[in-house]
């Protein structure tokens, strides 16, 4: 029931914001209102910028899956090192009994760029290598960005290429020519490839024999220090082409699919060893910076302290106000900051998971925080200040969670991370509380209840 009075709130919420004509029947009875309301931005925040162990990169909920793969390595002073690669398995496309005796042209792993997995610099050479998993994944069992897999050493294919991502691509065959969406193309090792030609039909025919046979691809980024690549797995461009002739057919095709029935995963490593954050990760208090990063990286939590000043009150409105910036020797141009930051709580089955405000908008918006609706319902948005070097906003709507810390119903602790937080790597290097112009604050509008 409280959960349907809260998403009933909020849904008036968002039809009071959407509308345009100006309201004045009753103005001044609500003018009265307002002057019975009372401010406080004073409370004392601390900060502590906390390691995650890991995240989760693969579940058979389909809603908790990844939507863009990580691959690559950066190496920066204010977050130290990250490193990110891929597992996944291609699916049979219905049948593969086609390629059976048949003779194979080239074979061709074929990936979907995805823009919002860019991070540092696109314009240095790197290498993709790939290789075969011979441990078999369980779709059923979740998957943690800390886990990894059984690999051959002798790789299935490489590429050493300046990476594209904008780019549309023309693929040519024998018959024809097409484009298609900025991807990129590795060619794999013919002969160990043509192993699937001399299969029982069973194996091409059913799945789970494909996938005991075939157990998956391992692609990592090798020869870079400071790129990051995102790919769209579960897309119409990717997959696992075959071109074979087979007796008087010639230039054949059939591509296995990536899907959300099949295990993707993405192992991830932090090193955070000589950085600025390694300073921040200790029983101390975050006064200058804190730190919140993609990735299995690190989050930060605050305690909120100062809510029983309120006495007994009824919290009507409850936003928080964060500022991220560049210290010095950082490089905005190669990491921008987090496109979204949301509030986060502990939950005993779950671990760290959205906040109640962030799910309420979710929940109003079809589960999307990139809506206008999302922005207005809940925030976290990030907007940028007129300042040298650069400074970032976030404006966040914590109000639920603050009711809730300020009944006793939950712990005194509200947790940031960024939206989505496996599928990016982007990060943040908030200003904490000593700062004498951009110091969070939180603001709590309430009414007092007198006794």
């Amino acid at each position: 029931m409280h959960h349907r009075i809260v998403s009933f709130s909020a849904l008036c919420l968002l039809v009071i914001l959407s509308c345009s004509k100006p309201v004045t029947l009753g103005s001044e009875f609500l003018d009265d209102q307002k002057a019975l309301l009372n401010y406080v931005d004073s409370f004392a925040l601390s900060f502590y910028t906390e390691v995650t162990d890991s995240v989760i990169v693969h579940s058979d909920n389909t809603s908790r899956q990844l939507t863009t793969y990580l691959c690559g390595e950066i190496q920066e002073p204010v977050f130290g090192t990250c490193t990110a690669s891929i597992y996944a398995q291609p699916f049979l496309p219905s049948v593969a009994t086609a390629l059976l005796e048949s003779t194979l042209d080239s074979v061709i792993l074929q990936l979907r760029y995805d823009t919002l997995g860019l991070y540092g610099t696109i314009d240095d050479p790197v290498t993709l290598e790939v290789y075969r998993m011979i441990e078999q994944p369980d779709f059923d069992e979740d998957y943690y960005s800390n886990r990894t897999f059984m690999t051959e050493t002798d790789p299935l294919g490489s590429i050493t290429f300046t990476p594209r991502p904008y780019d549309s691509i023309d693929v040519i065959t024998p018959d024809d020519t097409m484009t298609i969406a900025p991807a990129l193309r590795i060619p794999l090792d013919v002969m160990k490839m043509s192993e699937i030609t001399m299969q029982d039909t069973a194996t091409v025919s059913n799945q789970d024999s494909f996938l005991h046979y075939f157990n998956g691809l391992y692609i990592k980024m090798s020869g870079a220090n400071n790129t990051m690549l995102g790919f769209k797995l579960v897309d119409a461009v990717s997959g696992l082409y075959y071109y074979y002739d087979k007796g008087t057919a010639e230039n054949q095709e059939l591509r296995f699919v990536f899907m959300t029935g099949s295990v993707k995963t993405v192992h991830m490593e932090h090193n955070y060893t000589g950085s600025m954050v390694e300073s921040a990760l200790g029983p101390d208090e975050d006064s200058d910076y804190f730190y919140i990063q993609g990735m299995s990286g690190v989050r930060t939590k605050m305690e909120l302290n100062g809510l029983d000043t309120l006495g007994q009150a009824i919290i009507n409105q409850a936003e928080i106000e964060l500022f991220c910036t560049f210290p010095n020797g950082d490089a905005p141009d190669l990491y921008p900051p987090l496109r979204y930051c949301v509030t986060q709580e502990y939950d005993d089955d779950d671990g760290i998971v959205n906040s109640e405000d962030v799910m309420v908008a979710l929940g109003l918006t079809g589960s999307s925080q990139t809506t206008e609706s999302f922005n207005l319902i809940y925030g976290g948005k990030v907007s940028e200040v007129e300042a040298d070097p650069p400074v970032y906003r976030y404006n966040m709507n914590v109000t639920l969670q603050v009711k809730s810390i300020y009944q006793g119903d939950e712990e005194n602790i509200i947790y940031f991370n960024p939206f989505a937080k496996g599928n990016l790597p982007n990060r943040a290097v908030m200003f904490g509380p000593d700062h004498p112009q951009y110091a969070p604050r939180l603001r709590v509008a309430y009414t007092k209840i007198n006794p």
